[in-house]
C-alpha cells in the first residue's frame, strides 16, 4: 500500500466565537492535532479574518505560520473598493512575497454578492496568477447552517474566469448537492472540499462522474474532528491514485502557483494509541471486527439525493466496516407513507434476517388510532423496535401521541429511537413511565446527563459526533456504558461515524463498549436480535 499524504484544505488557526474549552488554539496545538490524526499539512486561516477583520486575520495569520512549514497561511479578500484591503494587483503582489497560498471570499460573512459588479476586478487578477480561491457562504451568527451555498453564483464566478481554480466550502452541503452535481457538470475549474460533504457514498459518485481532480480534503479543525472526515475518504472504493489526488494531490498542486510557499518536510507521526486507532491510522481492512449498529435507513430516496443501491450493497459496506447488525428504519417514509416504507423494510429484513432489526415507524399527525394499527401491524412483519421522528412531522417533542408510541415499545419490550426527545424533564417522565422499553436519543445531546443517573434504560447514540473532543467529553459525561455507535447509514457514510471513536483519546475497552458490546449487551437484555 502507497504512503499517503493529507494536505487538510480546511483549517482555522486562532480563537473562534464558538470554541469550546479544550479546543485546539495555537499553532503548536493545531499541530498536535494533526500529528494524532496523520495530516501532514494544513492550509489555515485566521479566524479573526473570517469573522470580523480581514485586515487584522490577515496580518495575524502570517505571524502565527511563520515558523511552521507544515502550515500554510490563507488570507480573506474583500471587495476592492471599501480600501480595507490593498488593491487587488497590489494583493496579490503581496501574496506571492509573503508565502499566501490561497484567498478565501467569506461572502456570507461579509455580505459579498458574487456578481461582476462586486468582484471582477478581484477576480480578473486572481485569475491571471492562477491563484485558488476558496468560496464560503457561512455567517458565524448563523453557525450550522448547512445549504447556504449560493450555486447560481459559484457558476457565474467560474464561468466568466474559467481559468481561476475555484473550491466551494461551507458548513454542511445536504439538501443541495443536487444543485452542486449540476455546477461540476458546468465548470471544470471548480472543485468542492470535502469537510462540507459527508454524504454515503458520494465521494465514489463524484469520481465515476467527474474525476477525482474535482475534490480536495478539508476536515474543519478545530472546531470540527478530522477523524470522520478521514475515514469517509479513506475508506472509500476509489483507487490509490484516486485516494492521492484528493488526500493532498489536488492541493498541493494548486498551490504551485506560488514559488515563495515553504514546503514541508517528511513528517514522524507518533504512535498511534490503540489497536483501533492504528488500523485507521494505516487504512487496516475493519472486515474482521464485531461492531454493531443502533441507527440506520433503508430505502432508495429522498430530498437528499440518496444513491439508488441493492441492499446487498448496504451490507457489503457494512461487511466492509465490521458492522454485524444494525437497526434500521424506512428513509423515504419519514417523508411521506410510513406504510409504504415500513413495508419496504420489513422485506428487506426477510432478505437479510441475521444484519438487520426492522423497527416500525410511526407519524403521530395520522392520530392514535392509525398509530397504533401500524405498530401492531409492524409487529406482525417482524418489526423489533419503534421510529419516531416528530421533528420532522411537525409534531411537538412532547405531544400525547409521543407516549402512545412509548407504550408500545414498553409493552412489548422494545427499542425506540426517536430524532429528538425533547428536554430533560420530558426524557425522564417517559423513561419512568415506560420502563420496559429501552430509549436510545436518535443524535447525540448532552443535556440527558441527570437523567442517566436515574434510569437504566436511557442510551445515547453517538449519530454523528460531529465536534472536537465530542466523544471524549460524552464518555466524561455519560460513561461508555451508556454509549451506542450510530451510523446514520445509508444517508451518511459508515466511516463518518466510526471515525469520532476510533480516533478519539479514550481506552480502547470503551471504545469497543461503543461500538458493539454495549447494544449486544442490549439485544440480549430485551431479547431483540437479528433471526439468522
Amino acid at each position: 500500500m502507497n504512503h499517503i499524504t493529507y494536505f487538510d484544505a480546511c483549517c482555522y488557526l486562532g480563537r473562534h466565537m464558538h470554541m469550546h474549552e479544550g479546543e485546539p488554539e495555537t499553532a503548536e496545538q493545531i499541530l498536535a492535532a494533526m500529528d494524532h490524526y496523520g495530516i501532514d499539512e494544513a492550509l489555515v486561516i485566521d479566524p479573526l479574518a473570517s469573522a470580523a477583520s480581514p485586515r487584522a486575520g490577515n496580518q495575524r495569520i502570517l505571524e502565527r505560520t511563520g515558523v511552521h512549514p507544515r502550515l500554510y497561511p490563507a488570507w480573506a479578500g474583500l471587495m476592492p473598493h471599501s480600501d480595507e484591503l490593498a488593491p487587488p494587483a497590489e494583493l496579490v503582489q503581496q501574496m506571492r512575497e509573503l508565502g499566501v497560498a490561497a484567498l478565501y471570499l467569506f461572502y456570507g460573512q461579509y455580505d459579498m454578492p458574487l456578481s461582476s459588479w462586486a468582484l471582477d476586478e478581484l477576480l480578473g487578477t486572481l485569475e491571471q496568477e492562477s491563484i485558488p480561491l476558496f468560496l464560503c457562504p457561512t455567517n458565524v451568527r448563523s453557525r450550522n447552517t448547512s445549504n447556504a451555498t449560493d450555486w447560481d453564483g459559484v457558476v457565474r464566478v467560474c464561468s466568466d474566469f474559467p481559468q481561476l481554480p475555484v473550491v466551494v466550502t461551507e458548513y454542511r452541503i445536504y439538501n443541495s448537492q443536487r444543485k452542486m452535481l449540476e455546477a461540476l457538470a458546468a465548470c471544470p475549474n471548480l472543485k468542492v472540499d470535502l469537510s462540507a460533504i459527508w454524504l454515503h457514498k458520494r465521494i465514489e459518485f463524484i469520481c465515476r462522474r467527474f474525476g477525482a481532480d474535482r475534490l480536495v480534503w478539508g476536515s474543519q479543525l478545530p472546531e470540527r474532528n478530522p477523524g470522520g472526515a478521514l475515514m469517509q475518504l479513506n475508506y472509500s472504493d476509489i483507487s490509490e491514485d484516486e485516494l492521492a489526488l484528493i488526500a493532498g494531490g489536488n492541493m498541493r498542486q494548486m498551490l504551485s502557483w506560488n514559488p515563495n510557499l515553504q514546503s514541508s518536510e517528511t513528517v514522524d507521526f507518533p504512535e498511534p494509541l490503540d489497536s483501533l486507532h492504528r488500523a485507521v491510522r494505516e487504512r487496516v481492512s475493519l472486515a474482521s471486527e464485531e461492531f454493531y449498529d443502533c441507527h440506520g435507513h433503508l430505502g432508495w430516496s429522498s430530498p437528499n439525493h440518496v444513491l439508488i443501491e441493492e441492499p446487498a450493497d448496504i451490507v457489503a459496506e457494512m461487511d466492509k466496516f465490521g458492522v454485524r447488525a444494525c437497526c434500521v428504519f424506512s428513509l423515504e417514509g419519514v417523508f411521506a407513507d410510513e406504510k409504504w416504507g415500513n413495508d419496504e423494510v420489513a422485506q428487506i429484513v426477510s432478505q437479510y434476517p441475521d444484519r438487520f432489526m426492522g423497527f416500525t415507524l410511526v407519524n403521530p399527525n395520522r392520530g392514535e388510532q392509525m398509530m397504533r394499527e401500524e405498530l401492531e401491524r409492524g409487529l406482525e412483519l417482524g418489526m423489533q423496535g419503534v421510529k419516531l421522528i416528530p421533528h420532522y412531522h411537525g409534531y411537538p417533542d412532547d405531544g400525547p401521541l409521543i407516549d402512545v408510541a412509548c407504550q408500545f415499545a414498553h409493552e412489548h419490550g422494545q427499542f425506540i429511537l426517536n430524532h429528538n426527545w425533547g428536554s430533560a424533564e420530558q426524557m425522564l417522565r417517559l423513561c419512568q413511565s415506560f420502563p420496559n422499553a429501552c430509549f436510545f436519543t436518535g443524535h447525540s445531546a448532552d443535556h440527558y446527563a441527570e437523567v442517566v443517573k436515574q434510569v437504566d434504560n436511557l442510551y445515547i447514540c453517538t449519530c454523528p459526533f460531529l465536534l472536537w473532543g465530542q466523544t471524549e467529553r460524552f464518555v466524561e459525561l455519560y460513561g461508555a456504558d451508556r454509549l451506542l455507535f450510530g451510523s446514520d447509514l445509508s444517508d451518511l457514510p459508515v466511516g463518518w461515524g466510526l471515525g469520532h471513536i476510533m480516533y478519539a483519546r479514550i481506552s480502547e475497552a470503551d471504545k469497543r463498549k461503543i461500538l458493539g458490546e454495549n447494544l449486544q449487551r442490549l439485544m440480549a437484555r430485551y431479547a431483540i436480535q437479528p433471526r439468522g
